[in-house]
């Protein structure tokens, strides 16, 4: 069994930027100092695994402490919308679909963090996808799908930005839009051999 401090001083302070950076493009609307927080946690997890004897000899710790302190902002991420989400129903009656918002979110996170992407390489990759997707969507379907999953803007507020007549036309494009890029996350994945 290795030693917990010796694990901490390999890679505490190696990891710390890379973990940080990586976690805030993938969740952005986690906050920095949340992010650092979940950080520490996932040394006091390492900690608590070590002693309960859950860790394999040999194992790959930059992997390890990474995936474990990614699940935990995963879970932090999915707390705080749910917790944005529930003002954003209170406070605009017109965004109805804020739990459609999360979900896909959600799925977007989920299939970016599959569990058979425990190779950090791999996860980059994903994430490399995403974003050349979603850049390659036609207009406005990047600005309509960026503005309301990522800027958290309103169907209103995007109505007025795209300049579209009425709420229920941004929502009948958000959603042809949402499912073409899925289309194309998918096949670009299965193209790589990032999934089966």
């Amino acid at each position: 069994m290795e030693d917990y401090n010796q694990i901490v001083n390999d890679w505490y302070i190696k990891l710390r930027s890379y973990f940080i950076n990586t976690v805030h493009n993938r969740l952005p609307l986690l906050r920095i100092e949340d992010i650092e927080d979940v950080y520490s946690e996932a040394f006091i997890a390492v900690r608590n695994n070590l002693l309960s004897g859950k860790v394999e000899n040999g194992t790959n710790w930059k992997a390890y402490i990474f995936r474990i302190g990614l699940n935990m902002a995963i879970n932090k991420a999915k707390k705080d919308s749910r917790n944005v989400m529930a003002q954003d129903q209170t406070a605009d009656n017109d965004d109805v679909d804020a739990d459609e918002r999360f979900q896909t979110r959600l799925t977007l996170q989920e299939v970016l963090m599959a569990d058979d992407a425990d190779d950090v390489r791999q996860q980059e990759e994903r994430l490399e996808v995403l974003q050349r997707e979603l850049s390659y969507l036609p207009e406005p379907c990047e600005t309509i799908l960026k503005s309301y999953y990522y800027g958290g803007m309103t169907m209103t507020q995007i109505m007025e930005q795209i300049n579209f007549k009425t709420t229920d036309s941004v929502k009948a494009k958000k959603y042809w839009c949402i499912n073409r890029f899925k289309a194309r996350v998918m096949a670009a994945f299965k193209m790589l051999n990032l999934i089966d």
